[in-house]
């Protein structure tokens, strides 16, 4: 990684990939645009390709420098590029410095077509954005939206990829937001983008990005008592277990109401697709799914750089979505929260 120090101000190189496939350079790139002081000049010359999750971590980085007062300059952006970022609302509400945007363009709204990123602060508007987002997902995949409801004819073909992909991004953002915002970061937000990749032979794959820029997993599970040992490793690996991802909501005596399989049985959504998923928190990295029957505690490493909320990347084979059934992929109930026989009353004379 290049790095240039000049009256306070950092200058750094992007790689040419900004994604997973570049994921410990981007890392570590930002790591330095979040713990410098002054400003920063990001050198895009290189920059070939951008993917959900180098979006939305590359708009946290910057919007929480913007938000210090610092600048942030992107020279050298490939025109193509900068065309793609834009569409895709990138720059939206981010004075970045030396990027060649079009001039007075009349933007159409798209969110039907395209999937957009898309900045969440208000807790309440992600089931309206997980709606949006999987609606323009499964239209690229099947070439058309919903049909008009009947209930007699149900539309068998938009349900069966609308339900995984719903459910995935609904359980990502929700938890993002919950966990995000304990230990005192009542301030973070939450960034999700979402891309279709056409593929003959797979029918096309959608890669899913959910980034916060909150507390982390350690922090959020720093007490809890399935962690095993205090570290960012250890708290992704506590993080996917079942029972204990979630906990939106607390009882009044601490006990967790909601159930907290949801990111568990998002990543085996996922796996079961045929797609990975990427979960970056702290100096950790989880890389699930690319080798068939490898245990969990194989899959963490050390990230080069660090990242101090959450940043989660999810792909999904779009041919083998139709054949999930969320309900087999749901951990299973504990026996004592299964519904009980009603007692049957008798009044004999």
């Amino acid at each position: 990684m290049n790095i240039e120090t000049k009256n306070n101000e950092v200058k750094l190189t992007l790689p040419t990939t900004v994604g997973v496939a570049n994921i410990d350079s981007l890392f570590e790139v930002l790591n330095q645009v979040r713990a410098s002081s002054g400003d920063v000049e990001l050198d895009c010359s290189n920059v070939s390709f951008v993917d959900p999750l180098g979006m939305t971590v590359l708009a946290a980085a910057i919007r929480e420098a913007l938000d210090e007062g610092r600048r942030v300059a992107m020279p050298w952006l490939a025109k193509n590029t900068t065309s793609y970022l834009e569409r895709m609302n990138f720059f939206v509400g981010l004075d970045i410095d030396g990027v060649d945007l079009p001039l007075n363009r009349t933007r159409h709204d798209q969110s039907a077509n395209l999937l957009e990123m898309t900045r969440i602060v208000d807790a309440g508007k992600s089931e309206a954005v997980a709606d949006q987002l999987s609606t323009a997902i499964v239209s690229k995949i099947i070439g058309r939206g919903p049909k008009p409801v009947n209930f007699h004819v149900p539309d068998t073909e938009y349900d069966q990829y609308y339900r995984p992909l719903r459910y995935a991004l609904a359980e990502l953002m929700e938890n993002a937001l919950t966990h995000a915002r304990r230990e005192g970061a009542f301030n973070s937000s939450v960034w999700v983008a979402a891309q279709y990749y056409k593929d003959v032979q797979t029918g096309g794959r959608v890669q899913v990005a959910v980034v916060d820029n909150g507390c982390g997993f350690l922090a959020t599970l720093l007490n809890h008592p399935a962690l095993p040992e205090k570290t960012h490793d250890a708290a992704i690996r506590t993080a996917l277990r079942p029972k204990v991802s979630c906990n939106r909501d607390m009882g009044p005596f601490g006990e967790s109401v909601n159930e907290g399989v949801g990111l568990t049985t998002t990543v085996r959504i996922s796996k079961a697709t045929g797609g990975a998923v990427h979960i970056v928190s702290g100096d950790a990295l989880l890389l699930e799914g690319s080798v068939a029957g490898a245990k969990r505690r194989d899959q963490v490493r050390a990230l080069h750089g660090q990242w101090g909320g959450v940043a989660i990347s999810a792909t999904f084979v779009c041919q083998n979505l139709p054949s999930i059934n969320i309900a087999d992929l749901l951990p299973p109930v504990e026996p004592s929260k299964q519904a009980k026989t009603p007692v049957a009353l008798r009044f004999d004379d």
